[in-house]
């Protein structure tokens, strides 16, 4: 694999960049400290630098601007805005610069292109490793609760979400998750209705469902179990809990 040095300061974009192009480079993070940067450059011996412009302060790009000067036969790719080019004096010379937004895509098919890759195989991998990833089910007629489920296991898990029970089994149908989390309250077809419906498929018959409900009675918990769903989280939903069970059914 290529070797990228990615300097930057540490925040969620550049995680989800540093995570994005680890199916396909080597990547060493390292922050745009002028000493800590000297050291990394000959001993991990980058084929390609990555920066990432945003919250550097000026005496860090300066010190920066020297190091990559001195390395001008080391390929640069740099991600920043028009304002920053500019004021910063990356405006000319031999730098591969990229005005944001950008996608993480975008930055890597760049960076395959300058080392003489193809970006295709990075699709293909990236692919492949999100295939491999365990599917799973939200059902719920609440959109900001979907989203928040989303965002929470979407890093670890390939999730799928549904604002109905048409909607969820139209999905089943089309690419069969391995564990379902389901609002009990739903209208129209509400969780036992669809629960039942599971149950008397045979291709779905066997996978787990976990309740999902609002209503913390414990009488109305003891009528939901007797359902025998293979689970039961109470809204609003814990991270704690959520992960406990998905390693409970899907053993990870």
């Amino acid at each position: 694999m290529k070797r990228v040095l990615f300097i930057a300061d540490m925040n969620d974009i550049v995680k989800n960049m540093n995570e994005a192009m680890l199916p396909f480079f080597r990547v060493q993070l390292c922050t745009a400290d002028e000493k800590f940067i000297r050291k990394m450059i000959p001993i991990y011996q980058p084929d390609i630098v990555l920066v990432f412009l945003n919250q550097l302060r000026l005496i860090q790009v300066q010190e920066l601007k020297v190091i990559l000067d001195e390395n001008e036969k080391l390929p640069v790719v740099m991600v920043g805005s028009m304002y920053e080019f500019r004021e910063y004096g990356f405006d000319d010379g031999n730098i591969r610069r990229l005005v944001r937004p950008v996608s993480n895509q975008e930055v890597i098919s760049i960076l395959c292109g300058m080392l003489a890759l193809d970006y295709a195989e990075y699709e293909g991998a990236l692919e492949h490793r999100e295939d491999r990833r365990k599917h799973i089910l939200f059902v719920d007629d609440n959109p900001l609760l979907l989203r928040s489920m989303k965002a929470l296991v979407g890093d670890k898990y390939r999730v799928s979400i549904a604002v109905s029970a048409s909607q969820a089994f139209e999905i089943m149908q089309k690419d069969c998750p391995q564990l379902i989390f389901l609002d009990y309250e739903m209208p129209v077809v509400n969780g036992k209705m669809m629960l039942q419906t599971i149950r008397s498929t045979p291709r779905f018959a066997k996978l787990p469902v976990v309740f999902l409900s609002g209503v913390a009675d414990k009488e109305y918990i003891k009528k939901i179990l007797q359902l025998k769903p293979d689970d039961y989280v109470l809204k609003p939903a814990q991270k704690e809990r959520i992960f406990d069970v998905l390693k409970k059914h899907l053993g990870a």
